[in-house]
């Protein structure tokens, strides 16, 4: 994995800062598989990737900076030999630890040392039911059958599974019988990806902003088909625009975190506002996570709100942000406007009439996985303004979660 540093650098401060609150990290750029889209033009290992010492300090790191959540992702994070090390340590430090796999490793005796690591879930890639299709992209035979079976060895195993899908073309008209599948299987969710051309698909095409909007209302839609499970857009901001629109702000999404409570850490250790966008904020062989989350220039950018062309003015400018990966590969400038969205609607702000949440139903919500809360404020608080209600009670919350969202709790058991 490369040299043991003499030091590991210290923050220069005494004071816990507050750190990102979910971090995925390519703990290698190994994988068995090749994918014509991967950002991460995986393949090889990295001449220099973290050591298992550099990683397990950095799990120390982010525990003490507040991480709530860290998604080991790769390359093939099964490659790596010390992953149920690291997923322990995180797990112990009270971190809700997944693993984004491409599936074909996952036996169930990996699958069992897994959840004994602590792991929380599986999010296993798959992007269509034909498997010649899929092994056709993914670049190796056999690679649908043995995705199939790591689905099967997890559930034995008791680790929820997720299907992640990324979307082209060649497999668009799949949505619907992808969310059907996985509901049949009896997993815990569908996660649909947009391309955001980086990596390997750089040179790869997107769908085009016009069905782009017609996945994102299949995407709303689905989740109102099956809300015991959960069916989500990821890189696709605009989907709280989408849930909105469609009147189901239950649905909507968290917009675009980069920078603001995620980040990406590669192989190598540099931190970046997310995957899909290639610029570093600093690595953390050279100094503190800490350090470089809270002085970064680049992240401070992010944070700033200050993002231009329809982004900057649009109604939906708070909730949704826009990718910043999309208009920095298409611009230049990561503030600019997201040249896949096509709303041009309104810039008038959205109703802001004064709503509060009672007591009972701030405590509720602190029974909701935290990387959700956020979200869920947000919908709940705009579908009590779009109903004429002052104020969010359990009761309301209920109505929201009745209308599809499998997220916000039920009543207690009793």
């Amino acid at each position: 994995m490369g040299r043991e540093p003499d030091t590991w650098p210290q923050s220069k401060r005494q004071e816990v800062p507050t750190g990102p609150e979910v971090v995925s990290w390519n703990i290698t750029r190994r994988c068995n598989l090749s994918c014509p889209h991967c950002y991460l033009n995986a393949g090889p290992a990295a001449e220099r990737e973290l050591t298992s010492r550099e990683g397990l300090g950095l799990v120390d790191q982010m525990a003490a900076i507040g991480t709530r959540m860290l998604i080991l992702s790769g390359g093939e994070p099964l490659l790596r030999d010390d992953l149920f090390q690291i997923a322990a340590r995180a797990s112990g430090a009270g971190m809700a630890v997944v693993l984004g796999s491409n599936g074909t490793l996952l036996t169930l005796e990996v699958a069992r040392r897994l959840s004994d690591a602590g792991v929380t879930g599986v999010g296993i890639s798959l992007d269509s039911l034909t498997p010649e299709r899929h092994d056709a992209f993914r670049g190796v035979a056999g690679a649908w059958k043995a995705a199939l079976e790591g689905m099967d060895s997890c559930r034995q195993a008791g680790l929820p599974v997720l299907i992640q899908t990324s979307l082209f073309s060649w497999n668009y008209g799949e949505i619907d019988d992808m969310v059907r599948f996985a509901h049949e299987r009896g997993l815990t969710g569908f996660n649909l990806y947009f391309l955001v051309c980086s990596g390997r698909g750089e040179a790869l095409t997107d769908i085009g902003p016009d069905r782009y909007e017609e996945a994102l209302e299949t995407i709303v839609k689905a989740q109102a088909g099956y809300p015991q499970m959960m069916v989500r857009a990821r890189c696709a901001p605009y989907v709280t625009r989408v849930a909105h629109q469609l009147g189901h702000p239950s649905s909507a999404g968290f917009g675009c975190m980069a920078g603001i409570s995620y980040g990406r850490i590669t192989p190598e250790g540099d931190l970046t506002p997310c995957p899909y966008l290639p610029l570093s904020a600093g690595n953390v062989t050279r100094q503190a996570l800490a350090d470089v989350w809270r002085e970064s220039n680049l992240l401070e950018d992010l944070r700033s709100g200050r993002l231009g062309g329809r982004c900057g003015l649009c109604q939906y400018g708070e909730s949704c942000r826009g990718c910043r990966a999309r208009a920095w590969s298409a611009t230049g400038d990561l503030l600019q406007e997201d040249p896949w969205c096509r709303y041009a609607g309104g810039t008038a702000p959205l109703p802001l009439g004064k709503v509060v949440w009672s007591s009972d139903a701030e405590e509720r919500l602190k029974r909701v996985p935290f990387f959700l809360r956020n979200g869920i404020r947000a919908a709940v608080t705009a579908y009590a303004r779009r109903q004429g209600q002052a104020i969010v009670t359990p009761g309301l919350m209920e109505e929201v979660r009745a209308k599809m969202r499998p997220e916000l709790p039920g009543r207690p058991p009793q």
